[in-house]
């Protein structure tokens, strides 16, 4: 019976490691290229760090838009602004405790006035933020506050 438990023990252990997310590194040259994205989906970015207080607090309701969301429709991106030296030891740590679950980037530009025009030339760097577009068919809507669930929704419906 231990042996059964051990091995249980072992299998949960990897699956765990192996169900722990992937946190991709960008620059600001992939930023670049994502903004660029020609396909007709809506996109979703949303800027936010583990320790912007309004940031946590507004991302469970888009892990729930996330879940529910037509994926043949809406792309979302989170790129956290989060140093990347904390990357394992608070990041990951952060998505894990909380089951977030959505596509997670890592600016490792942290010169954000090299990159934020390029996001919406009235942004002035305030976090949450996050950016819906659509390049065919010309969409481009930025909130830079805190965005609810009901709120998120509605935008996201009326830019569909």
């Amino acid at each position: 019976m231990k042996a059964i438990f051990i091995v249980f023990l072992v299998f949960f252990g990897l699956a765990q490691g192996i169900q722990a997310q992937e946190i991709r590194k960008i620059s600001k040259s992939d930023l670049s290229e994502i903004l660029k994205n020609p396909s007709d989906k809506l996109h979703v970015v949303n800027f936010w760090a583990t320790w912007c207080g309004p940031c946590v607090k507004e991302l469970p309701d888009f892990q729930k838009v996330v879940n529910e969301a037509d994926n043949q429709k809406v792309d979302f991106l989170f790129i956290s602004l989060d140093f990347p030296s904390d990357t394992e030891k608070k990041l990951v740590p952060f998505l894990k405790k909380n089951n977030f679950t959505f596509n997670v980037c890592l600016m490792t530009e942290t010169d954000y006035n090299s990159w934020i025009d390029e996001i919406d030339p009235a942004w002035q760097g305030n976090i949450p933020a996050t950016l819906f577009f659509n390049r065919a068919r010309n969409i481009h809507h930025f909130v830079a506050e805190p965005i609810e669930k009901p709120q998120l929704e509605k935008t996201i419906q009326t830019l569909l």
